[in-house]
């Protein structure tokens, strides 16, 4: 697999989620999990759809997006690849606090 594909599936879920819907990003060992801001205008189908998507979650105010050991991090670095993004991805610890203080969810 080239660095490409990632790129691709990187703009496609940037596409299907929004890119203006998406407050922040992190990942963990499997998915992708984006702050969204409105979770209800994300077509949970078309992310599936997308080459090496295993499924889709949304917990604790996260859309996660479920893509595997090995292909989260590729995709990951490929997303921070462009500046807005990247900006987006280091407000998440920002974000989770605030979002904490609320009591939206716990850790």
């Amino acid at each position: 697999m080239s660095e490409n594909k990632y790129e691709r599936i990187g703009k496609e879920l940037i596409q299907v989620i929004g890119e203006d819907n998406i407050e922040s990003y992190v990942h963990c060992a499997t998915r992708l999990r984006f702050s969204v801001k409105d979770r209800k205008t994300i077509n949970d189908e078309a992310i599936e759809k997308i080459d090496e998507v295993k499924g889709v979650f949304y917990n604790a105010g996260q859309y996660q997006v479920i893509l595997g050991t090995g292909t989260v991090n590729k995709v990951y670095s490929a997303l921070r690849g462009g500046d807005q993004m990247k900006r987006r991805s280091k407000s998440h610890r920002l974000l989770i606090r605030k979002r904490e203080s609320e009591g939206q969810f716990e850790r």
